[in-house]
């Protein structure tokens, strides 16, 4: 089997020194607010993903009901769509595959992109997938390797759009657990579609219950052990709420009508600074840590790997704000007991929606101009809207 490597290195983005020129663009606009209320948070990405992916293999009909769908939900759905599945309301009609007549657009979610790459192994046919700039700043090139597939990318700068020509025919798999568990959470979720192989994993694992999750979900469909094929039979599934969105919660001051169980929580502590299973928190924790009494947080070099470099971007979203934080290896630590300041100009929010929703709660306290002004309806659609009818004064204008 051919495999074409990419001489291609990621590094960091260029920004003027000036910074970015957003005039003609929209931003938010929010003025200090006092909120009250009450949240209603959002179906877990994290659930939903692997329902979809599951219930696509399944030959009977599978109801996923969510209460509000996000950009990273949708974007696997009419991904799935494309590749022949059917997707009617709450209900997925799954099967075979098909060859698309265009390119899969997994748009910004990583999550998207890893599991089809997966799924698009197994077919004997050529399936293109991209996603947006922030999605193709972010490497696949492990899970690709580890399949000994076919693949082209069309560009020089990026992986993505890429050409994928399966199908997958080996016995025993080799995936590095130590940046993140989509690729191990790909590899089970792509055996029912495969005559079952032996998976092994290397490296210090990160996101553990995410993999523990999928695993689960695999075993409630009839999935016997890892990697071996399986008929894949899903009960209907109403989405537990997301709980790493609670972190926006606690950030904003505000209850939550619908906070999720213990089990569904996927390891998302709110009281652990040690990130090492939970890195999508390090935003927001920072941000209620410099308010707060300070801290460490640690475990998460992972985190450089998600829509942006959450170590770096975090202490500079931060900083806008005059809040004092420095970076390291696998966190950041933050002096405690600081008040955020107005900042000046834009606040830029990297095309990672945790950035813009963290900056947006902390401009409650001092306002800011926020760039970025629907990155969280990747994840939480409803979530300036709910925070408008808690309080908050936000709006947006053009700059």
């Amino acid at each position: 089997m051919i495999r074409h490597h990419l001489a291609w290195v990621m590094g960091p983005s260029k920004v003027s020194d000036t910074g970015p020129d957003f005039s003609g663009k929209k931003v938010l606009c929010v003025e200090p607010s006092t909120l009250s209320g009450r949240l209603k948070l959002p179906p877990s990405k994290s659930h939903a993903m692997r329902w979809l992916t599951l219930a696509s293999m399944d030959v009977k009909p599978t109801k996923i009901v969510m209460w509000e769908i996000g950009k990273d939900v949708l974007a696997m759905i009419d991904c799935l769509k494309q590749l022949g599945i059917k997707w009617e309301k709450d209900t997925i009609y799954g099967g075979e595959l098909s060859q698309p007549s265009g390119t899969l657009d997994c748009k910004n979610s990583g999550t998207a992109l890893r599991f089809l790459i997966g799924q698009s192994a197994t077919c004997d046919f050529k399936i293109s997938i991209d996603g947006d700039s922030s999605l193709r700043a972010r490497s696949s090139l492990q899970l690709l390797d580890s399949l000994c597939i076919e693949f082209n990318s069309k560009q020089k700068t990026s992986e993505l759009p890429i050409d994928i020509t399966g199908p997958f025919n080996l016995q025993n798999v080799e995936i590095d657990v130590s940046n993140t568990s989509q690729f191990y959470s790909s590899l089970m979720l792509m055996a029912p579609r495969t005559d079952g192989f032996n998976i092994t994993t290397k490296g210090n694992a990160v996101s553990r219950n995410h993999s523990a999750l999928t695993w689960e979900l695999c075993q409630l469909t009839g999935a016997k052990n890892i990697g071996e094929a399986w008929q894949v039979n899903c009960p209907d599934v109403e989405i537990p709420s997301d709980a790493s969105m609670m972190s926006f919660a606690k950030l904003a001051g505000l209850e939550v009508t619908n906070a999720p169980s213990e089990k569904e929580s996927i390891g998302h502590s709110l009281e652990n600074s040690v990130l090492r299973d939970s890195n999508d928190l390090i935003t927001p924790m920072a941000a209620w840590l410099a308010l707060g009494n300070g801290g460490l947080i640690s475990g998460a070099p992972h985190a450089a790997h998600k829509e942006s470099n959450r170590i770096t971007k975090t202490v500079e979203m931060l900083s806008r704000f005059g809040i004092k934080a420095s970076a390291n290896t696998d966190g950041i630590l933050v002096e405690g007991g600081q008040v955020p300041s107005r900042p000046d100009g834009i606040v830029e929010t990297y095309g990672d929606h945790r950035m813009q929703m963290t900056a947006v709660l902390l401009a409650r306290f001092c306002g800011a101009m926020i760039e970025g002004i629907d990155l969280h309806e990747v994840a939480w659609p409803s979530f300036l809207e709910q925070l408008k009818l808690c309080g908050l004064d936000v709006k947006t204008i053009m700059i």
